[in-house]
């Protein structure tokens, strides 16, 4: 029952939110341009690709539009009505349906060439979810295929609540997001929804109880959503020469260590 109620608690949060807006301020857009600077060098042409989690299809689009088929999947609705609006007004073809990234079962084995999981790990509160999102990933993945699943790291929110609402820096805040990686809505301790935090050695050993090969991890946004207000401040030339820092440092362990989003990539076996 639980779990029912947290699934929710996050599509009503998202209902109630901008989103497609998401992306649209230098800080945010890094998170875009990292993730697509990694994906592009490694899909295979074509791909037929599974967006799990894809909010209002920023990705599903920027891949659709590079000739591969995608499907689009998300626990809120307003986010598929958005993205098939969006198709309407287009000419792409591209299917979009409200599921569960923990069931399935709409789809069938080993169809995918890629699985991009950007979503759901933000929000699976309960490890029993947490495994069978991974394992409906991998089961819909074909043998060899890519899944890239994202997450939030523990150590950069303590950072990030200092610069935005110190209302919640406080021990028993700190418990719960770096010794228990999880806020639930409605206790005094969250600052957000449903949600939970891990680390990139945490979600290294999650991926490595399952039959696949780590081939990339990055933080595609680095300390930037962090200083947020400096990032977004520069100008045309220095957000480049920023972007450029940032592509050669994302996959450093310090960085990787202190990045708001991080992006595990493996191999299915």
């Amino acid at each position: 029952m639980r779990g029912i109620l947290q699934m929710n608690n996050v599509a009503n949060y998202y209902q109630m939110i901008d989103e497609a807006s998401r992306f649209s301020r230098n800080s945010r857009k890094i998170e875009f341009l990292t993730t697509n600077f990694v994906l592009e060098k490694i899909l295979p042409p074509h791909a037929k690709i599974l967006d799990v989690g894809a909010g209002t299809g920023v990705y599903s689009f920027h891949y659709a539009e590079r000739q591969h088929e995608v499907v689009a999947v998300d626990i809120t609705p307003k986010h598929i009505k958005a993205i098939k609006e969006k198709c309407r007004k287009s000419d792409l073809n591209m299917e979009a349906y409200v599921e569960n990234a923990i069931d399935l079962i709409r789809f069938g084995s080993e169809t995918f060439d890629a699985v991009m999981c950007f979503g759901p790990m933000y929000h699976l509160t309960n490890a029993a979810d947490r495994d069978r999102c991974v394992r409906e990933s991998l089961r819909v993945l074909k043998r060899g295929g890519l899944l890239a699943v994202a997450y939030i790291n523990k150590y950069s929110c303590i950072p990030m609540l200092a610069t935005r609402d110190r209302r919640f820096i406080r021990d028993s805040v700190i418990e719960k997001v770096i010794n228990e990686g999880v806020i639930v809505e409605g206790d005094e301790d969250c600052f957000w929804t449903d949600a939970y935090f891990t680390s990139p050695e945490e979600i290294e050993a999650l991926l490595a109880e399952f039959k696949v090969t780590g081939v990339d991890h990055v933080g595609t946004d680095g300390i930037s959503h962090t200083i947020q207000e400096y990032v977004d401040a520069l100008g045309e030339k220095e957000f480049e020469s920023w972007m450029k820092y940032h592509f050669q440092t994302c996959r450093e362990r310090s960085v990787l260590g202190m990045s708001t989003h991080g992006l595990y990539i493996c191999k299915k076996e």
